[in-house]
């Protein structure tokens, strides 16, 4: 899937660990296509890779972080 490809190298072109502000991954994934984003999708594709263990969701209580997980 490409949005799972593109949303991977967002977080590797941000280093990963620190990780991305979800509005900030969306705004980066949108930049990067001709066709708007759909945030149903993507939450689907980052819950999708964070149960495969390739990412996790960081919620704090003014904000979501996504971080990739190196291993």
């Amino acid at each position: 899937d490409n949005m799972r490809k593109e949303i991977l190298n967002v977080l590797n072109g941000t280093g990963g660990g620190q990780g991305v502000k979800w509005a900030d991954a969306m705004k980066a994934l949108g930049s990067q296509s001709s066709i708007k984003i759909n945030p149903a999708k993507f939450s689907e594709v980052i819950k999708a890779l964070e149960n495969e263990g390739l990412l996790k969701v960081v919620r704090e209580w003014d904000k979501c972080m996504i971080r990739k997980i190196d291993g």
